[in-house]
């Protein structure tokens, strides 16, 4: 904090009253000392010890030496006192300035003591006021991309399920046939919105900040192994070979098994869908830096480095996979690492033209432990 010209002389002329207070009780002191004190006769004696110890012949000098220190003393308190008093306005004057919803200023001074303890108690107030007012206006934000996103997916098959609903309502159709193939076409498109739906009922359910994880005992092993078995079939009709490596001991873990399922089926899904191009699928179960990772690589074509990083983010589709045959809802990999986050570990991809690899780590978290 600066001082400017009138805090000066506001400070010199509260020196020159101090000075004044001070000369005037000097005075009265000494005038006491002179017609009253030298009279008595234990003030004879110390003024005689006075004399003889330290050559004083006056008894003035103490009084005036105790006069220095008192006014120093008090000098010393006004200052400080006066500063403080300037720190608190400016401190109050800034506030102002924050109520009004300068939430980016920072109260530029930072006292020490007590008031320095407060300065730093509204920083920290006034951060956590920031950053939940920047999350709420990201969960606005976000909601309304959720509901822009979920209009346009929901628009297409919506039209296409009216347009040929109502061909066959005005019995636009040559033969029976063609009112089977116009009557499929509205089947898919329905399924395609069920799908879309129930991923966006999944997905709002593990984003909520009260999210609900039923955690059981179970074995990580046994799991990895009863999803696959499920895949076996599918990865045969796509020309694929599934291979599966785990553990021959048991992983005893503890999370909510629905979930993980899903994640696994969804990881799974995508490698069946977009690794038709390949001949294998390689799922894999192992110890890694103090937890469990899975991993799940297909030999199917890469996926563009540029799109890797929002590969996670929801509605998110690598260009070319939105076709009839392999688009989905968008969705899949986004509730698949909210899951995960739900379970305090982390989920990766590396992509490169001979594999494209999902990796799931989770902390080992045992009965045990």
């Amino acid at each position: 904090m600066k001082l400017d010209a009138k805090d000066f002389l506001r400070i010199f002329l509260d020196l020159i009253l101090s000075l004044a207070i001070f000369y005037a009780v000097l005075q009265t002191a000494s005038f006491l000392a002179q017609n009253y004190l030298y009279n008595i006769r234990e003030v004879k004696e110390y003024v005689w010890f006075l004399r003889r110890s330290f050559g004083i012949e006056s008894f003035k000098i103490p009084i005036i030496l105790l006069g220095i220190g008192l006014f120093a003393a008090w000098t010393f308190v006004r200052i400080r006192k006066y500063i403080e008093q300037k720190q608190m306005e400016q401190i109050i004057s800034e506030l102002h300035y924050i109520a009004k919803g300068n939430f980016q200023h920072v109260i530029s001074i930072r006292p020490s003591g007590s008031l320095g303890n407060v300065v730093d108690s509204i920083h920290a107030l006034v951060k956590s006021t920031r950053e939940a007012m920047e999350e709420e206006r990201r969960l606005e934000q976000s909601k309304d991309e959720l509901v822009t996103n979920v209009s346009h997916d929901l628009r297409t098959p919506l039209t296409s399920i009216i347009g040929y609903l109502g061909l066959i309502e005005e019995r636009k159709y040559k033969n029976e046939e063609q009112l089977r193939q116009y009557a499929h076409i509205a089947y898919e498109k329905a399924r395609q919105m069920n799908v879309l739906v129930n991923d966006l009922f999944e997905y709002t359910k593990v984003r909520n900040r009260g999210a609900h994880v039923t955690r059981t005992q179970f074995d990580l092993v046994e799991l990895v192994e009863q999803v696959s078995v499920g895949f076996r079939i599918a990865a045969q009709e796509a020309g694929l070979c599934l291979h599966v490596d785990t553990p021959d001991e048991k992983i005893e873990m503890i999370g909510d098994t629905d979930k993980l399922v899903r994640v696994l089926e969804n990881l799974l899904s995508n490698a069946v869908k977009y690794g038709r191009d390949g001949t294998d699928i390689f799922i894999r179960l192992f110890e890694q830096q103090g937890g469990v990772a899975i991993s799940v690589a297909n030999n199917g074509a890469p996926i563009p480095a540029e799109y890797i990083p929002n590969l996670f983010e929801r509605f998110f589709r690598v260009e070319g996979s939105r076709s009839k045959e392999t688009g989905g809802s968008g969705l899949g990999l986004a509730i698949a690492k909210s899951i995960i986050d739900l379970h305090h570990g982390s989920i990766s991809v590396d992509s490169t033209p001979e594999w494209t690899t999902f990796t799931i780590w989770l902390p080992r978290t045992s009965p045990s432990s």
